[in-house]
């Protein structure tokens, strides 16, 4: 007589997750079968092409080839480096790559290898810079194996992910993991990016980040690292914005943007508190530039944008949105809250200016203070003309110079730096050290304080908590 023997419920688990997990492999395999055709390796050719002793000749000035202990490594041929090499997939049969334009920028020659080892050169290249988004046009037309793309605002955090490059020339490596954030902004991206923890390593920018369905999502952009070594931290483009910028890269030759001239920061509702704003969500302008098309439209610095065409500005909404998705000579109304009165300001957009970027000054100044306000760890000293043109501030910068910041305070950490002038607390416009002594002086030191920054840079805005230590207002000489 045969005996029924119970499964332990521990081994039906385990069964359980051995079956799920194998159905996973099925689907990033078939990914990856499906998508593999379509994706390419991206040789950009810099300068003269040399082999590694010969460069090292060369730059050492040396009648003979360097030595060094890794000499026999350094001997064989290498046509390029790991910066000259990248990924990227093809999005037109006709022969149309989308890449980083961090990867062919610049370059003398540009050639692709697709799956199957064929070699094919640049045509054209054209890149985007400021998306770091470009196309690279190649000199066939045959039929090649496009990528399928989805739309990538359907996305949620914890989907899973496939990445499909050519990480260390490694030609089409496959990984997999999860999306960390779908709109995380970093400060070297215009739009927000893809956060993901598939690995992404020198040579995968312009890979493909995918979903289970086999459809490219992103395009990857690079990783957070401070070793150098991928991190777990991997960002990735849009496909959405980079299937824009394609396009209009593919008819145009060029990204055509909006342009209003003003500078805003979301504002949380601690900030809100301490400028006594009646909202607790909206964008705070903290810099309109001059003959901008905001600055004849009448916004100020200060203003708190509350509504962009009758959308309510909240917590989740996306300053990008003010730009995106929209062209030159097209007008917007913006709700501005100011002085506690709801404004109404129509706006038309423009085409950029073209100007030369803030050139960044190698001045820190560290030197006597007029005027210390120690619960901040702020030394202050006056604004003069001669101290303006050092600094390469705007001509019109006003208020308190900083010129030391103590360490360990909130405002070192923050990254408020000597050589910044500090334009407004709170909700008050700050002309000269007198006046910040005023204004602070009345100030609850249990809150926290914002201030508006200027810098060689730019405007910025923080938040700054003090170090409960009273002010004590002496200077030194």
């Amino acid at each position: 007589m045969s005996t029924l023997v119970a499964v332990e419920p521990k081994t039906r688990d385990r069964t359980t997750e051995i079956l799920s997990a194998n159905s996973l492999s099925s689907v990033v395999r078939q990914v990856a079968d499906d998508v593999s055709p379509s994706i390419v390796t991206v040789y950009a050719l810099r300068g003269p092409r040399m082999t590694a002793p010969m460069r090292w000749r060369e730059e050492a000035k040396l009648p003979q080839p360097f030595h060094s202990p890794n000499h026999q490594h350094a001997a064989s041929f290498n046509s390029h480096s790991a910066d000259d090499q990248g990924s990227g997939v093809i999005i037109d049969r006709r022969g149309c790559v989308l890449t980083c334009s961090h990867v062919v920028e610049n370059a003398d020659a540009v050639f692709v290898r697709t799956a199957d080892g064929r070699k094919f050169h640049a045509e054209a290249v054209i890149c985007d810079p400021q998306s770091d988004i470009a196309i690279i046009k190649l000199e066939i037309a045959e039929n090649l194996p496009e990528a399928k793309l989805a739309d990538s605002d359907d996305l949620s955090v914890g989907d899973w992910v496939v990445s499909l490059a050519s990480p260390y020339d490694l030609q089409r490596s496959v990984s997999a993991g999860i999306i960390s954030s779908t709109r995380r902004w970093v400060a070297s991206s215009p739009h927000p990016l893809i956060q993901n923890d598939a690995a992404t390593n020198p040579g995968s920018s312009g890979g493909t980040l995918l979903n289970l369905r086999g459809e490219v999502i992103g395009i990857i952009e690079g990783a957070f690292t401070t070793s150098g070594e991928f991190q777990g931290i991997g960002f990735a483009t849009p496909i959405n914005i980079a299937r824009n910028i394609a396009e209009q890269l593919q008819t145009k030759g060029y990204v055509e943007r909006g342009y209003f001239g003003f500078e805003t920061q979301p504002l949380t509702p601690e900030m809100a508190s301490l400028i006594d704003s009646s909202v607790n969500a909206g964008l705070y302008v903290k810099d309109v530039q001059r003959n901008s098309p905001a600055n004849h439209a009448g916004l100020r610095e200060g203003d708190v944008i509350t509504k962009f065409d009758g959308k309510p500005i909240n917590q989740s909404f996306d300053p990008a949105t003010l730009t995106a998705d929209t062209e030159p000579g097209k007008s917007h109304i913006m709700s501005v809250l100011r002085e506690h009165k709801v404004v109404e300001i129509e706006m038309r957009m423009q085409q950029p200016p073209r100007e030369v970027g803030p050139i960044q000054s190698e001045m820190s100044p560290n030197g006597p203070f007029e005027y210390l306000d120690s619960s901040l760890g702020l030394g202050l000293s006056r604004l003069n003309t001669s101290i303006i043109n050092e600094l390469e501030l705007p001509a019109v910068a006003h208020g308190a110079l900083i010129t030391q910041v103590a360490l360990n305070s909130d405002a070192y950490r923050e990254g408020v730096a000597a050589g910044m002038a500090i334009a407004r607390v709170n909700d008050t416009t700050i002309h000269d050290v007198d006046e910040y002594r005023e204004v602070t002086s009345k100030l609850d030191r249990e809150k926290p304080v914002l201030l508006l920054l200027q810098s060689n840079q730019g405007k910025h805005l923080v938040m700054l908590h003090t170090s409960r230590k009273e002010n004590d207002g002496k200077g030194k000489n």
